[in-house]
């Protein structure tokens, strides 16, 4: 069902969110007329709908960034993100409310859908714009149209569609809209994909300069297979928690009947996704910079592995957004690698990943470390928050500063661990120090040390440990100076393409040669064996890959680890229904007060109280104001 929204006050919320955008006409009045007189006016216009794209990436603005598992922060920082990851979230003032554009959300999509509604209404108008960039541009803002619905949907579930805007004189039961089931938002999003997919250019069309971070194809494509995934997954299909969310027309929100269909349709979709990636050159990342001149393949595969995020508009990367603040990202995430003058404060450290996510990385034989045979018969993982008696030495000082020593839990993993997490002791290979042994940094972060609490600092990390893979390796780093090197964020890349498509398959019909191809593409970049090599050989549970549950247990970790900090788990745990995992008191190392080896290993709660969070949180409550204005609108289920 396709609803009308009422253009209020005849174009007033428009004025406010298009700023410099919005021509005005002589005696200050703005009109639809003036701001499509000409392709000038037009092209502004299509930038106003691209204003309102929620700042990905953003570790302030950005729910998925700050506001789950993976990152703790001190409490003096009072990002709304982080606020969301404490459980503070309320009915009253819903934090990052998007619905309203309140309280930490940077726009309100409804207003965004509104004015994308307008520009289709009016783009006719133009009489100076080619044929061409007409049929681009309404593509254009079908895909963000379709994209501010999508973004609801996540965070809402059921919304209502805003498919057109109704003049002022509509009926007050025109403007009072109901929310429409999941099905029919689902179509609705992909049905305005598929219609804007068709009309938007390839990506060696875009040009980089001028036009980076506008949709393309893949894009519209890739959104499209992300979208069917959430339809499919638990959240949305079958979901009986939600079985009493009925409107007053008696129409139910959510689908009582798990339907296995939809997991076929969202394979398809990536499929379909992956084979127009590849046919427009799209790879998985594998490049080593040749200035490096580098003949050791550790540092050879953590950089390249860096560089995947970090090398901007890169083969992999499909959609990557540019309204982020990349420069504080960067050096919220980087360790401090020397101890810096007093007056140097702008690498902060202070967005530390949590023990639990540190955790959750993979041996170096590719399997989990509860369940590894060397891990669990040696006696390492029972101790993994012991320090090893032996200090580094061997093949490991590129991994731990030679002759030092650490806890067992950062010996032998996953080389994505290597590459992703600054810990004490580990090697920060980059930032202007690459001729090894030389000059390559190492972390030392405990207190009084340079990447710890050192003095009256505030900049270091909760946790004990920094988000290496967050910024690129190139940043140049002195004693009384930074360097970052800009990169757009990574929205959609390839590799999570993959993920999601070994996922959908392995929901539909199990495990099977197609899933596992996807799966083991990812980890044999980084020197990893496949899937069902790995259990065979290495894992105490070896014939785990071969059913369907222990599969989906396998893809979960896989995601968690290949998309770490880029905001993918926040959406994926609640789309699996696992926010319960989110309950565990965030760890960290006794970063505080621990000056010896003895003190700072000491698994330490980062958290002032346990997080809590329970079926509620799946979805975001609607302000309680919107439910007296708009009677029609019913609540989330228990806000």
């Amino acid at each position: 069902m396709k609803i009308k929204i009422i253009l209020l006050a005849a174009f007033t919320g428009c004025i406010v969110s298009c700023g410099d955008y919005l021509d005005v006409v002589p005696d200050n009045v703005a009109t639809i007329d003036y701001a499509f007189r000409n392709r000038t006016a037009c092209e502004k216009f299509l930038f106003t709908c691209y204003g309102y794209m929620p700042r990905h990436g953003d570790a302030g603005w950005d729910p998925a960034m700050s506001g789950g598992d993976e990152i703790w922060m001190h409490t003096y920082i009072n990002w709304t993100t982080r606020q969301l990851a404490q459980g503070t979230q309320s009915t009253i003032s819903p934090i990052i409310n998007f619905w309203n554009g309140e309280n930490g959300a940077p726009s309100n999509l409804w207003q965004g859908i509104r004015d994308c509604n307008i520009f289709l209404e009016n783009v006719d108008r133009v009489i100076d714009l080619s044929a061409y960039e007409k049929r681009r541009w309404i593509a254009e803002v079908k895909f963000l149209k379709a994209y501010y619905h999508f973004h609801l949907f996540k965070m809402y579930g059921p919304i209502p569609i805003v498919d057109e805007n109704i003049p002022v004189s509509g009926g007050s039961d025109e403007i009072k809209p109901y929310r429409e089931p999941v099905d029919d938002v689902v179509n609705y999003i992909v049905d305005l994909l598929d219609e804007a997919a068709a009309d938007l250019p390839l990506e060696r069309d875009i040009v980089e300069g001028t036009e980076a971070g506008r949709a393309n194809n893949l894009i519209a494509k890739s959104t499209r297979a992300k979208v069917l995934v959430y339809a499919a997954s638990r959240l949305f299909n079958g979901n009986i928690d939600y079985m009493n969310m009925i409107d007053e027309r008696g129409v139910l929100l959510f689908s009582q009947e798990n339907d296995p269909e939809k997991w076929r349709l969202a394979a398809e979709a990536c499929l379909e996704a992956i084979e127009m990636c590849h046919a427009q050159n799209k790879r998985l990342y594998d490049l080593i910079d040749p200035q490096l001149n580098l003949e050791n393949d550790t540092f050879k595969i953590q950089t390249m592995y860096r560089q995947t995020v970090c090398d901007r508009w890169n083969c992999e990367l499909i959609w990557g957004g540019v309204n982020y603040d990349c420069a504080t990202l960067s050096r919220q995430g980087q360790a401090k690698i020397m101890r810096f003058a007093a007056e140097h404060t702008s690498i902060r450290s202070e967005w530390g990943p949590t023990l639990k996510l540190v955790e959750r990385y993979y041996s170096d034989r590719g399997v989990p470390i509860n369940e590894d045979v060397d891990w669990v018969n040696n006696g390492w993982y029972l101790n993994r928050f012991k320090v090893r008696p032996e200090p580094s030495s061997g093949k490991e000082k590129y991994l731990v500063k030679e002759g030092q020593k650490t806890v067992y839990l950062h010996y032998n993993r996953d080389p994505r661990f290597y590459a992703s997490i600054g810990f004490d002791r580990g090697i920060y290979f980059g930032n202007g120090y690459t001729k090894f042994p030389d000059n390559v940094k190492h972390c030392e972060f405990r207190v009084r040390e340079y990447s710890g609490m050192a003095s009256a600092s505030e900049c270091f990390s909760i946790t004990g440990y920094s988000a290496k893979k967050m910024h690129s390796y190139r940043n140049a780093v002195t004693e009384t100076n930074d360097n970052v090197e800009y990169y757009p964020f990574p929205i959609i890349r390839l590799a999570d393409l993959y993920l999601l498509y070994a996922e959908a398959l392995n929901e539909y019909s199990g495990p099977g040669p197609e899933v596992f191809r996807y799966l083991d593409l990812v980890r044999n970049r980084v020197g990893l064996e496949g899937v069902q090599e790995s259990w065979r050989k290495y894992s105490v549970n070896p014939e785990k890959p071969n059913s369907k549950d222990g599969l989906r247990d396998i893809i979960h970790q896989e995601r968690t680890i290949e998309l770490a900090f880029e905001g993918e788990r926040f959406w994926d745990v609640r789309r699996w229904k696992k926010i319960s995992e989110l309950n565990e008191q965030p760890m960290g190392w006794n970063s505080l007060r621990g000056e010896t080896e003895e003190d700072f290993y000491t698994v330490t709660p980062v958290a002032r109280t346990p997080v809590r969070f329970s079926v509620k949180d799946y979805l975001w409550p609607i302000k309680e104001n919107e439910l007296s204005i708009n009677g029609k609108l019913i609540q989330n289920y228990n806000w």
